[in-house]
């Protein structure tokens, strides 16, 4: 068993919505935890630079207290000879489900990464820009490699017949380096998605489980992101 020093990071806010990729009209549906693309532009944000996956490896915990459908007025815009205006029908309304009152428990590898989260460049946030987080707690902990234990809410690739989920497909991360241009998207990977609306946790055995030392029972563990290849 490999035993490290890692950062732990206590993240709350008012809501959180991480979009569904294959949700494009109609009612938005929210994945049931951040992807890790989703993370590392949150790093990114408040580091002040790009931490791509070289940078860190990651493992979180995603809860929230309920679940709900949020209403939304949109500006609805038009094109008319080349000219953005306003569309004749006026506004419009969007439904989409987000998360209140949210949790976010983040570990992190790098350590390097401490002074960022003390002293943030930008407001990270869950999902779109304005469900704005907030930084509770920062704290170095030790990661404790184990083969098996219990899992909360997280996104893991691999299926496990007795969790409670929603298989996914994200991508791992996007570049962003070429001005002027969309973002490329790097590797897709399938995830099991657990549920952040419980704090039941289930019992998994599987590779990269890590017993962090902030959590008091010896059996709760996380799993800790091992970045796919390009």
């Amino acid at each position: 068993m490999s035993t490290f020093a890692a950062l732990h990071v206590k993240m709350e806010g008012f809501t959180a919505f991480f979009k569904h990729p294959l949700t494009i009209t109609g009612t938005q549906i929210s994945l049931p935890c951040p992807p890790y693309s989703t993370l590392l532009g949150m790093l990114s944000a408040i580091a002040g630079r790009v931490i791509r996956p070289s940078d860190t490896r990651i493992g979180f915990e995603f809860y929230c207290s309920s679940r709900d459908i949020e209403i939304e007025k949109t500006d609805r815009l038009s094109l008319k000879k080349g000219v953005l205006s306003p569309h004749r029908e006026g506004q419009g309304i969007i439904k989409r489900y987000v998360y209140f009152r949210p949790e976010l428990d983040l570990y992190v590898t790098n350590l390097e990464l401490e002074q960022a989260f003390l002293s943030p460049v930008s407001t990270p946030s869950f999902g779109r820009s304005q469900d704005i987080a907030w930084i509770k707690k920062v704290e170095r902990v030790n990661l404790t490699e184990v083969p098996s234990g219990k899992l909360g809410a997280t996104l893991i690739p691999e299926v496990k017949m007795n969790i409670p989920s929603l298989l996914v497909r994200c991508p791992e991360w996007f570049e962003n380096n070429i001005e002027g241009r969309t973002r490329i998207v790097g590797p897709f990977g399938f995830y099991q998605g657990l549920l952040p609306t419980t704090r039941e946790r289930f019992s998994v055995s599987m590779k990269n489980l890590y017993h962090p030392s902030n959590l008091p029972d010896v059996n709760n563990v996380i799993y800790l992101h091992q970045w796919l290849q390009q």
